[in-house]
C-alpha cells in the first residue's frame, strides 16, 4: 500500500506564476497577496486534508487505484463581500443518480478532452455551473490533489480571486443553490465540529443550514492552513 501523494503543482500553475502579475497590484487585499505567495511554497498537503476527513475514509490507496481514477478540477472562487470581507462560493449540487447528489461542493467537474489543462477544467466548470467567466490570471494557485473513493475521482483544487462580487447565473440542472462563506468564518475553529451523516460522525461545518463535509471540507481544511499564516488552523 502507498500513501496517496501527488505533486500539487502542475505545469500549468508553474507557467501561470511566470506570467502573472495581477496580485502585486494596488487594490488587492493583503490577505490575498499573502495567500498568493503562500501557494507558491510547499503545501500542507494530505496531513491538513485528513484533519477534516471522515474516520472511515481510507488513508492509503494503491497506486494502481490512483492511476485509474477519473480526473476532475474544482475552483474555490473568492471575492470581496460585505464590508470588503473576503468570501468564497459553494454550490448545492442538484439531485441526480450519483453519490454526490445534493451535496455542498465547489464548482467543478470532470476533465473534458477539449480542456488544455486542469486549470481550464476548473474555469470551464465554474462558467457552466455559475455563469461566471474567470480568467486564468485570476487563479492564485493550486492546492493538493485529493482522491475521492466513492466516485473514483482525483480532484485538483484551484484557488482564484476576483475584485468584484460576481453575479451568479446558476445552471438549474446542476446547481440547486448558491452559498457564500466568509474566510473569517472558516478560519475559526469553533465553527467546525463533528456531525452525523448516514450513521457516521464526520468533521465539517454548517452554512445556511447546510452541512459541508467530505472532500469539500478536506480541501478547505488545507486552504485554511495556508490562509491562517500567523495562527495555524486546527479543526
Amino acid at each position: 500500500m502507498h500513501i496517496a501523494k501527488v505533486n500539487p503543482t502542475d505545469l500549468a500553475v508553474v507557467n501561470l506564476y511566470k506570467e502573472n502579475t495581477n496580485f502585486s497590484s494596488k487594490g488587492v487585499p493583503n490577505e490575498i497577496k499573502r495567500l498568493y505567495s503562500r501557494l507558491q511554497e510547499a503545501l500542507p498537503g494530505l496531513d491538513a486534508q485528513l484533519k477534516a476527513a471522515p474516520l472511515y475514509r481510507g488513508r492509503n490507496f494503491d497506486l494502481s487505484v490512483l492511476s485509474s481514477a477519473r480526473q476532475a478540477s474544482v475552483l474555490w472562487l473568492m471575492f470581496p463581500g460585505d464590508n470588503s470581507e473576503v468570501e468564497g462560493v459553494l454550490i448545492e449540487r442538484g439531485e441526480y443518480d450519483g453519490v454526490h447528489s445534493k451535496q455542498i461542493a465547489m464548482p467543478g467537474g470532470e476533465t473534458d478532452p477539449c480542456d488544455c489543462d486542469y486549470i481550464e477544467t476548473a474555469l470551464r466548470e465554474c462558467e457552466e455551473e455559475l455563469g461566471v467567466k474567470i480568467s486564468k490570471y485570476n487563479v492564485l494557485g493550486a492546492l493538493t490533489p485529493l482522491y475521492i473513493p466513492p466516485s473514483n475521482f482525483m480532484v485538483r483544487p484551484y484557488v482564484a480571486w476576483v475584485s468584484e462580487k460576481p453575479v451568479w447565473s446558476p445552471d438549474k440542472n446542476e446547481v440547486a443553490n448558491v452559498l457564500t462563506c466568509k474566510m473569517s468564518f472558516l478560519s475559526k475553529e469553533d465553527n467546525w465540529g463533528d456531525y452525523e451523516v448516514r450513521g457516521n460522525k464526520v468533521p465539517g461545518f454548517m452554512i445556511e443550514g447546510n452541512l459541508v463535509w467530505g472532500a469539500t471540507a478536506m480541501i478547505l481544511s488545507e486552504l485554511m492552513e495556508c490562509w491562517s499564516l500567523e495562527d495555524t488552523f486546527v479543526k
